[in-house]
């Protein structure tokens, strides 16, 4: 007895890959608020990416392989998700609290202490 994952005769492979937490939470989000990313072949073999906003369709020009159009999918969800959420993304908080350290830090050693 098989595990049941057999590739079977005619099936396309299109590997497998596993978001991130935050490309998970982009995908939700996305799904949730009518973004719809898919991939769409364009042979057996490469895949271009369909992406549907409120009822509107784009396809990708660029063609992906295996895995790759998985990749490709999760970084147009976190793109999506970064430009219409509000939510910014943690490592640009980051940055921008060590900016904000960075200055305070300079302004108090410019500061006399008399």
């Amino acid at each position: 007895m098989g595990s049941g994952t057999k590739k079977k005769k005619g099936e396309i492979d299109m590997g497998n890959y596993t978001g991130t937490i935050r490309e998970r939470e982009a995908y939700v989000w996305c799904i949730n608020h009518n973004i719809y990313i898919s991939p769409k072949a364009s042979s057996t073999t490469e895949w271009n990416l369909s992406i549907v906003i409120n009822g509107k369709q784009n396809v990708s020009p660029d063609t992906y392989k295996k895995i790759d159009i998985w990749k490709q999918m999760y970084k147009y969800y976190l793109y999506y998700y970064n430009k219409y959420s509000g939510i910014e993304d943690a490592t640009v908080v980051e940055t921008k609290v060590k900016q904000k350290v960075i200055k305070e830090v300079k302004k108090s050693s410019n500061e006399t202490l008399f």
